[in-house]
């Protein structure tokens, strides 16, 4: 369910456990976010691999390098032939051309994490130079 303002979109996906029984394209587990929240510069995934689950082919991309982070769960990543532990906290950034597969080694968990997939070299501004704080003071509707 999403909900769509002005200057912002609203996406409710749900608990990642909740994801085993979602099939978006050829893969089980996976929510894309770009046409629910309208992203203009980047895709961004919400995945769950069950245990013992595993991406089933090999992939890369002509444009986008992927940025993997890691909330839950335990698995192995393998890029161009190398393997990489990863654990919740852990994040990845892959170019384009790396070529890449993942994996849940956990019998009983599963491996939750989002993946963003933005245009490799487009970032020009990030917080330091694309932030503006403003002056005005913060209200909420609901006072605590």
């Amino acid at each position: 369910m999403s909900a769509n303002q002005l200057n912002y979109s609203v996406s409710n996906a749900g608990a990642f456990s909740d994801f085993a029984s979602v099939t978006e394209g050829m893969l089980k587990g996976k929510i894309f976010l770009k046409d629910s929240l309208q992203l203009t510069s980047m895709e961004v995934s919400l995945n769950h691999l069950p245990p013992k689950g595993e991406i089933p082919f090999y992939h890369k991309h002509k444009q986008n390098e992927e940025l993997y982070i890691f909330l839950q769960g335990q698995g192995l990543i393998q890029v161009d032939g190398n393997e990489i532990n990863v654990r919740e906290g852990t994040s990845i950034r892959i170019a384009p051309d790396g070529v890449r597969v993942l994996r849940n080694t956990s019998t009983t968990e599963g491996l939750h994490f989002i993946v963003i997939q933005a245009k490799e070299n487009s970032l020009t501004q990030w917080v330091e130079s694309d932030g503006i704080i403003l002056e005005e003071p913060v209200e909420w509707d609901n006072k605590i």
